[in-house]
């Protein structure tokens, strides 16, 4: 007899049916129909209940899917509208790229406010259509919460467009006093003045910058250089670079007598400690170079000293005296070195052998001596471009703390 299912097996055993070879007599034969019938029925309920419950479920998903859909429309719209206020905001803060008063930045941030607030009527009125429409619980909650959030956004937006229109006043004014600034140093062309050829670097750590150095012309054909350096950089000290300068013109325009480096170091004094009321320094060093004497006298305050090199030696030029603006009164002296032709000259700030590498390294006067001393027989201009480079790769990728200021000469 072919086999058959264990369930039934089992089932005729419980009824003595051991041997399915013989029929059963007409008694255990009722009983196998009806437990064959009960268990149709069984089955029959059970896919009823089954296919209930399938019916449910889809019906449950469908619901849940049409929930969702609705669910996303309405914060894609929310989210349309917030990059389309946002747009508002940045047209008004672009429109305002140059504010020219006040009432220009209120009357524009007031029209920004008006259009958010219509496009914010835009977002909850569509939001709240759109949340009855998905029947979703606690849709006026949410309308609120979204309410309450684009406000803040609003508001946001607006301190923003006021920060972008001060940044962009302050960017303006730095432009303006870095243009003063740089009207106040020789450019980096050569200068030439009978047997002395002269090149410059600037290099303001800022947009404004405490370095400063300036070259004239004086009687007889004498040359006089400055350089100097205010504590920090920025805009405060690019300031008193100004009133430095101003202070060097004066001296040199009204002294009754033949203008010293002492004598205007001890004038550039008084101009620096009025203006920097004792908050800011400076350090200075002025020479005057006399081309019938070939001599250099140079006079110095506090800054470091320039570098001569001649027949491959260098040496400092060695000049003591307190910074410009530490006392109201001060006395400087100055020294007298006889020159030869061939000599070379270096004048410096302290951004140049304090610029540090990305492993905070400084550059060091001993770099710098070594550096010129090997440069020295070349162009003022080699010289010059040959050093910045050399400072350059050894700061690498490490943006400069400090002001970075160097003049080379050379005697012909």
């Amino acid at each position: 007899m072919a086999d058959i299912d264990p369930l039934l097996a089992r089932q005729l055993r419980r009824l003595g049916l051991e041997d399915l070879d013989e029929p059963p007599d007409r008694e255990t034969w009722r009983k196998v129909i009806a437990r064959i019938s009960e268990h149709y029925r069984h089955v029959a309920d059970d896919r009823s209940l089954l296919t209930r419950s399938l019916d449910l479920s889809t019906n449950e998903m469908s619901t849940l899917h049409r929930q969702l859909r609705a669910e996303r429309d309405r914060l894609r719209s929310v989210v349309v509208a917030i990059g389309d206020a946002l747009t508002i905001f940045h047209d008004a803060a672009s429109s305002q790229s140059e504010p020219a008063t006040p009432h220009d930045v209120g009357s524009t941030v007031s029209t920004a406010k008006r259009r958010f607030a219509a496009k914010l009527g835009e977002i909850l009125s569509l939001s709240s259509a759109l949340g009855d429409a998905a029947g979703s619980s606690g849709s006026n909650e949410a309308i609120n919460e979204a309410r309450v959030q684009l406000v803040a956004l609003g508001d946001r937006l607006v301190q923003l467009l006021y920060d972008t229109a001060e940044r962009a006043s302050l960017k303006k004014q730095l432009e303006v006093a870095r243009a003063v600034q740089q009207m106040l140093v020789p450019g980096e062309d050569v200068i030439e003045r009978g047997s002395l050829r002269l090149a410059s670097h600037f290099q303001p750590a800022a947009e404004c910058g405490g370095d400063w150095w300036t070259f004239h012309d004086l009687p007889d054909g004498k040359l006089l250089t400055v350089i100097g350096d205010v504590t920090g950089h920025g805009i405060s000290s690019a300031i008193i670079t100004g009133a430095a300068k101003a202070a060097c013109d004066l001296a040199r325009t009204f002294a009754r007598e033949e203008l010293s480096a002492a004598e205007l170091l001890r004038l550039m004094n008084c101009s620096i400690f009025e203006a920097g009321k004792q908050k800011y320094l400076m350090t200075c060093a002025a020479c005057i170079f006399d081309p019938a004497a070939r001599s250099l006298t140079l006079a110095n305050a506090g800054h470091p000293f320039p570098y001569l090199v001649r027949n491959s030696a260098v040496r400092p030029l060695a000049s003591h005296g307190s910074p410009l603006g530490v006392a109201p009164s001060a006395e400087y002296t100055s020294s007298t070195v006889a020159l030869e032709g061939g000599d070379a000259l270096l004048w410096f700030t302290d951004g140049v052998t304090e610029c540090e590498n990305e492993a905070r390294e400084p550059f060091s006067e001993r770099r710098l001596r070594a550096l010129f001393q090997s440069v020295a027989t070349s162009p003022p201009e080699e010289a010059r471009d040959a050093i910045v480079a050399a400072v350059s790769r050894f700061r690498g990728e490490r943006s400069l703390d400090d002001d970075m200021t160097l003049v080379v000469a050379r005697v012909r």
